[in-house]
């Protein structure tokens, strides 16, 4: 028998602490602290990844897990043109279809992705359209397909495409065409041995699998470029779900059973092996089909209503823990809104506030050391929508609403861990604006006043020096419960509300970065709101909750400098919510708002981690 000294070349190694790199997989170690024998174990698991900026089913997706697509698509009802990119974080926006439709197949990579065929919903009429992606737009192509029709199977890469069987015709009825496509035209080649729709297609244009089906299949067809033969069956019949991999080394995962299924299987070229299953039951799910096996990506479907949700398959010697919002302590101070906020995680500053009839505005102030809140010494001019900025012993607020107004407050105050000092009053006076910096170097933005014209909503600047204000540039977008990050130097202003006329809405998407002279505009968010909180730098900000003009959300965007990326949706959806704007996109912590009416929960954010998956080994 041989020795663990043959096999690995080395002994068992004594250590105190467990290694902590992926590529120690298989070593065993005596760890003299637990008195122990342990090891890094591989492992399988989906794990929950950032949502779709728009909740659909039914689209086509491609691409990779760390690079994928989502194009087209159902928005119950009616088929999007909408592309969305999923970067291994979260989801942004991409360039539109120039032909709407759900239902569509897709294959290929980020910069180099096929769409065709589809339907429109309603009433479902078929397409054979087929674009090209080239990682920022679709080029609808010359070519579409011979027999256009929806529910298909898709396979292979832009310049060598595969579009398998689908359905068509009016009543609609399953087809047995096969086509391929040479990045220019289709051509009809050998059908299928049997019709089929709603199945899901992996591999490429002369080795691809077709699985599954309509009603609920457990075969699987095998086309080698010319020819189809059969290959082993799934061990779970189903219809409409996601795959990737290639005819030897596939996944498949979801679908209709009925009803829609969490059930996961990988494909090792001999037969099909049951692994992890999904988190959440779901079918007409999208997939990066493009990834192999061991490392694929499902997103949206039906569960059992449209959703927006996002799950990553991993097979690695890392356990992943996905980003999220967890419940955190209460605010002593009981619930309320539009609060000013400083700080961290783990050291916030909660200030000023709004709170049911009689009380109104408030002076209260509490810090959080991570665990709890503990009520602080009072503001000397009670407020709400107060601008807040800072850290939890050094935090700077300015502005905000006085009850019953009509406008604004000029007031300055600045804390240094135990108590607040009036400074230099503001030049405007206005409520709800952006606020970044320090209590030495801030910066005040936007802002609301009923005397302001037009529209009483302001695009003003003013820089702080820790005594007085002084005007800066204006704002290209007048607005105001904004949110704002960053130094006075390299500030951000993100989304926010705008009483302007149209095109601009009341609701604004619209992201500015400020250099410390001006403001120049950068990349709106996917989805326009008010009243948000926010945390970070300027290129790194996380943003969170509002308003999005039907209802109070809890979805959370992050931006990296130039694009806007989905994250975990928060707990709790609310606008008007204070948050510790020194925070920052791995550590974000959000308090109070309406949920409607007033709330004193509080929630932390917690980016996504990855450590290596030590066990302890036993005899049992």
């Amino acid at each position: 028998m041989s020795t663990y000294r043959e096999i690995h070349g080395k002994a068992v190694k004594s250590l105190s602490t467990d290694p902590t790199a992926e590529t120690d997989a298989g070593q065993i170690w005596y760890n003299t602290t637990s008195d122990t024998f342990k090891s890094i174990v591989q492992s399988a698991a989906w794990s929950s990844g950032s949502p779709l900026g728009t909740a659909r089913n039914d689209m086509g997706g491609f691409g990779i897990q760390t690079a994928a697509v989502a194009a087209g698509g159902n928005i119950d009802p009616g088929h999007s043109t909408l592309t969305e990119e999923y970067n291994g974080s979260g989801w942004s926006t991409g360039g539109a279809l120039n032909t709407g439709r759900t239902a569509l197949s897709a294959c290929g990579t980020l910069t180099a992705g096929l769409a065709f065929g589809g339907g429109y919903w309603p009433p479902n009429p078929t397409t054979g359209a087929t674009e090209e992606y080239n990682g920022t737009a679709w080029t609808t192509s010359p070519g579409s397909l011979v027999a256009g029709r929806y529910n298909m199977a898709g396979a292979g890469i832009q310049t060598a495409a595969l579009a398998m069987t689908g359905r068509s015709g009016s009543p609609p009825s399953t087809q047995t065409n096969v086509e391929e496509y040479d990045g220019s035209s289709w051509t009809a080649v050998t059908v299928s041995p049997y019709a089929n729709a709603a199945s899901t297609g992996v591999g490429i244009q002369t080795a691809a699998l077709n699985i599954g089906g309509e009603p609920y299949k457990n075969t699987v067809l095998v086309y080698d470029g010319s020819n189809w033969t059969t290959g082993p069956n799934i061990n779970t019949a189903r219809d409409e779900a996601g795959g990737s991999g290639t005819s030897t080394a596939a996944i498949i995962f979801g679908g209709n059973t009925p009803p829609e299924t969490v059930n996961t299987e990988q494909f090792d070229g001999t037969s099909w092996t049951e692994t992890s299953n999904l988190g959440t039951a779901v079918k007409y799910n999208g997939a990066s089909n493009a990834a192999p096996n061991t490392t694929t990506l499902s997103f949206g479907g039906y569960a059992p209503s449209v959703t927006a949700s996002t799950e990553e398959f991993n097979t690695s010697a890392n356990v992943i823990t996905a980003a999220a919002w967890a419940s955190g302590g209460a605010l002593t101070g009981g619930a309320k809104q539009s609060i000013g906020g400083a700080g961290t995680q783990s050291a916030a500053l909660a200030f000023g506030g709004y709170k049911p009839a009689p009380t109104r505005n408030i002076n209260e102030s509490e810090s959080y050391d991570g665990t709890s809140w503990t009520e602080g010494s009072n503001l000397n001019t009670a407020r709400s929508w107060i601008g807040g900025t800072g850290t939890q012993t050094a935090a700077l607020g300015a502005g905000g609403y006085s009850y019953p107004g009509p406008t604004g407050l000029k007031a300055t105050e600045t804390y240094d861990g135990s108590s607040w000092t009036s400074g230099g009053n503001l030049i405007t006076e206005r409520y709800g604006g952006g606020c970044a910096g320090t209590t030495t170097a801030g910066l005040f933005f936007g802002g609301y006043n009923n005397a302001l014209p037009p529209g009483n909503v302001t695009n003003l600047t003013e820089e702080y020096d820790g005594s007085s204000w002084t005007a800066g540039n204006a704002m290209g977008t007048a607005r105001y419960t904004l949110a704002g990050t960053g130094t006075q130097s390299a500030a951000l202003g993100a989304m926010g509300y705008n009483y302007l006329p149209s095109p601009a809405g009341p609701l604004t998407g619209a992201t500015e970065k400020y250099d410390g002279t001006s403001w120049t505009a950068g990349t709106a968010s996917n989805i326009a709101r008010n009243s948000v909180g926010g945390c970070g730098v300027q290129t790194a900000t996380l943003v969170f909750g509002g308003w999005d003009g039907s209802t109070r959300t809890g979805v959370s965007e992050s931006y990296d400098g130039t694009s806007w990326i989905t994250q975990p949706t928060m707990v709790t959806g609310r606008s008007h919510v204070g948050s510790a704007s020194n925070g920052t996109t791995a550590l974000g912590l959000a308090f109070g708002g309406s949920p409607p009416g007033y709330t004193d929960a509080t929630e932390e954010f917690t980016g996504e981690t990855t450590a290596v998956n030590v066990k302890t080994i036993t005899t049992s």
